[in-house]
């Protein structure tokens, strides 16, 4: 944890006051049953979702809800400053203080307060400036709190103790002196905490995105794990679905089998792995899991518990110009559910092409991917999931 000192702060509630309430939100709510509802959002509390639409009230069971996306709204502002959160997140905004145990970034919709023990690092970025190059030059694990203060030459990494952050500086605890850095010197602040798991459900706001376990909105407040509180008007979506989800690069295959085209290869010695189903994972986490599956192939997994529908998108790995194609099939329990021909020079298709299928209680999901006319071409399946 990080050595915090206790130091006069500035009088920063007039720095940004609290956001007023907010007018109903106009926002459309997609079901998990795959309906959709437009209308003006009421109220989200831990167990539902009220919605005012054609001059009535309804209230939908959270769990029956799958994301809540807000219609048009404005513009985000010019970004002053980067705050990335223990678990994730990141917020933008226009300023950074800290006040008492809350670190206020101001955003184009008002304040937002985060506990400061769950905020990571904070970057004023240059005019222009993309990523900071400091930030490729941060220790994985730092030994100690670091401020990253502008020099001449470029910047420098300076291990100490974060103290408060005004809109003047931020005091540091250096060798056991209390130095007062100026705000026109700091490039960032990195505060020395663990990462932390993030919760299920991705709360898209105004200049970014958190996640959160719980989510309560009034037309006073976003509220986030009951500790980190947002204008309501800085929503613009929520999904709960995140949260649901059983990714398919976790599910075991249950059964497969494969017929290339020309048969004898797939038995061939340092050929049959070219030809089995093989997962693909960025270790980065930037780019979702792939399924690269050729034909003919036939993969099954078993459906996990309590999963409604199965969601994914298709594309050839192959480059788009290329006129090979092949017939994509799922089935569950032996009954077709989704069929779509990829490629060829008459198939005009758009690609990547959505799955979004009703699972209706099934107990096994079967992929196919056949030929369609000569020797067909690899199929990429790209972030499948479960949703339960």
């Amino acid at each position: 944890m990080s050595r915090l000192v206790s130091l006069p702060l500035l009088a920063a509630v007039v720095w940004l006051p609290p956001a007023a309430a907010s007018d109903p939100l106009p926002v459309r709510i997609e079901q998990t049953d795959g309906t959709t509802l437009a209308g003006r959002l009421v109220a989200i509390d831990e167990q539902s979702v009220r919605l005012e639409a054609d001059g009535q009230e309804r209230t939908m069971p959270l769990r029956a809800v799958r994301t809540i996306v807000r219609g048009a709204a404005a513009a985000s502002v010019a970004t002053d400053v980067v705050v990335t959160t223990v678990d994730g997140g990141t917020l933008t905004g226009t300023g950074f203080i800290q006040e008492g145990d809350q670190g206020v970034v101001a955003c184009e919709a008002g304040r937002v307060e985060v506990p400061i023990e769950r905020i990571r690092r904070v970057v004023w970025p240059g005019p222009g400036e993309q990523r900071p190059v400091w930030l490729d030059q941060l220790p994985q694990r730092p030994a100690a709190d670091l401020v990253v203060v502008r020099r001449e030459d470029g910047h420098a990494l300076v291990e100490c103790a974060i103290g408060a952050v005004s809109t003047d500086g931020v005091s540091v605890v250096l060798d056991g002196e209390t130095i007062p850095v100026p705000r026109g010197k700091l490039l960032g602040l990195v505060w020395m905490r663990d990462e932390t798991k993030p919760g299920g459900t991705v709360v898209t706001v105004a200049g970014g995105r958190l996640p959160a376990s719980r989510v309560r909105w009034t037309p006073e407040a976003l509220l986030l794990d009951d500790t980190a509180r947002l204008p309501a008007a800085a929503l613009r979506s929520i999904d709960f679905a995140a949260g649901r989800a059983i990714r398919l690069a976790a599910v075991p295959i249950e059964k497969t089998t494969c017929e290339p085209f020309f048969g004898g290869l797939g038995e061939q010695p340092g050929l049959a792995a070219f030809f089995a189903p093989r997962t693909v994972v960025d270790p980065t986490g930037e780019r979702p899991a792939r399924l690269i599956v050729r034909p003919r192939t036939s993969v099954t997994w078993r459906v996990p518990a309590d999963s409604r529908r199965f969601r994914g998108l298709l594309e050839r790995d192959v480059p788009e110009q290329a006129v090979a194609a092949v017939e994509v099939v799922l089935a569950v329990d032996s009954n077709e559910i989704f069929r779509r021909r990829l490629g060829g020079t008459t198939a005009g298709t758009a690609e990547p092409v959505a799955i979004d299928v009703d699972l209706a209680g099934g107990r096994r999901l079967m992929l196919t991917i056949d030929f369609a006319g000569g020797p067909g071409c690899g199929v990429r399946l790209i972030d499948g999931a479960f949703e339960q």
